[in-house]
Parts: structure tokens; sequence; C-alpha cells
């Protein structure tokens, strides 16, 4: 097989995959991660009322800090997962 007929049979295969109208499955992503969301900002409240009747302040102002942190982690994923690339680039040296 020559070259360039190689490289027409890759076009042949990629080009469908970027039709508009194929379904990426992005919509159910941001689904699930409203649905994630909204159940453990549920679970966040619930704790952080118990700690707080319990009168056990350093756990809550902890547990409202773990959860700033994991809801971050759930809202922003997309620029999260760019942290983390970047980060990665630092330590092993890539671009």
């Amino acid at each position: 097989m020559m070259t360039h007929q190689l490289a027409a049979s890759v076009v042949e295969f990629v080009v469908p995959l970027a039709d508009p109208n194929v379904p990426t499955g992005a919509d159910f992503k941001d689904w699930v991660l409203v649905i994630a969301g909204n159940i453990f900002i549920a679970i966040l409240v619930l704790r952080a009322i118990g700690h707080y009747f319990k009168r056990e302040w350093g756990e809550l102002f902890g547990h409202i800090a773990a959860g700033v942190l994991v809801g971050g982690l759930i809202y922003a994923n997309n620029q999260t997962i760019n942290v983390l690339k970047g980060f990665w680039g630092l330590l092993s040296g890539g671009n």
C-alpha cells in the first residue's frame, strides 16, 4: 500500500468521527457531573449541620475546606484536568 493510499484511508476513517451529528457523550458527562455535584452538596450540608450541632468546630471547618476542594474538582473538572496536566508536564519535563 502506498503512503498516500494509507493517508487517504486514515482520513476516510477520521472524517466520520468529526461529524457534528455524531453524539460524543459530552451532554451525558455534564448531566452525570451535575447529579454527582448535587448529591455531594446535599451530603456536605447534612454533615456540616451535624458538626455544627455537636459543636465540633475543627471538624466543621476541615469538612468545609475539603468540600470546597472536592466541589471545585467536580464543577471545574476541565480546568482541574488542565492543571494536573500542567503539573505532570513540569514533573516529567514535557511541554
